[in-house]
């Protein structure tokens, strides 16, 4: 009999604080290959942090999470991610070819010049982020959704299979954030994606699944995403993704 292959993501009652202040409790979660999900949920209610435990960058309080089957700090090699903020200086002195080649270092790379393989690698990253006329462009002369785009191949310039993007479009216009959606629906074929964003009416038609997250986390198939709880969602000053009656009770708004 065929073994059924481990969860790209489990997390089994998972629990994490900062300091004495509890951020994740009891968190349940199992992310399978090509899965799409979408994590929404109050700012400081968990959703970074839930992406820094699937990296490895931070270590659960309580119960274990495992990627591959494995610590996630043994496979990061085979995740690639997109932090809220990064700490590069968009006037720093170096092209969208550049930055792309940056996704490499700490992945095995030998102490000298890249290789041809690598730059292979990174043209073929800005090529599917539809980039790869640009890539001698100063990273600084940019726009910001080009900017964004290149950040994303540089996660990608690894083939990674688990894609991490914490709020990716959180500085973009509509029209490239469009973009941008499309370019992740299609690399879904090859990859499961984690994605965090307070899009949800926006990004609900692309993602599979959402996950609220406010300390503790209930997922939804998207399908059960209707146009009154979107209305609901951003309707008011506070606002609530109603999911089963104990979920419910656990007040995660978004």
């Amino acid at each position: 009999m065929q073994e059924t292959p481990a969860p790209v993501v489990a997390m089994d009652n998972v629990s994490f604080s900062y300091g004495d202040g509890p951020v994740l409790v009891d968190i349940h979660l199992a992310i399978e290959d090509r899965d799409y999900l979408c994590v929404v949920g109050p700012n400081g209610g968990g959703k970074t942090t839930l992406l820094k435990l699937m990296l490895g960058l931070l270590k659960p309080a309580g119960g274990r999470v495992q990627v591959f089957g494995q610590a996630p700090e043994r496979v990061r090699s085979r995740i690639g991610y997109v932090p809220q903020y990064t700490t590069l200086d968009p006037l720093f002195p170096v092209s969208a070819f550049d930055v792309v080649l940056m996704g490499l270092l700490g992945r095995g790379l030998q102490i000298g010049p890249f290789r041809k393989a690598d730059r292979e690698a990174a043209a073929a990253a800005l090529d599917k982020l539809e980039l790869l006329p640009l890539l001698s462009r100063p990273f600084s002369a940019m726009s910001g959704g080009q900017r964004q785009r290149v950040l994303i191949a540089r996660a990608l310039v690894s083939n990674p299979e688990l894609l991490l993007l914490d709020e990716p479009t959180s500085h973009v216009d509509a029209a490239i954030e469009t973009e941008l959606f499309e370019i992740l629906k299609q690399l879904n074929r090859e990859m499961s994606i984690v994605l965090v964003t307070h899009d949800l009416g926006f990004v609900s038609k692309y993602v599979k699944r959402v996950a609220c997250v406010n300390r503790r986390l209930a997922v939804h198939p998207t399908s059960e995403i209707t146009g009154e709880m979107i209305q609901e969602i951003y309707g008011s000053d506070i606002h609530m993704v109603r999911h089963d009656e104990v979920a419910a009770k656990r007040g995660c708004h978004v």
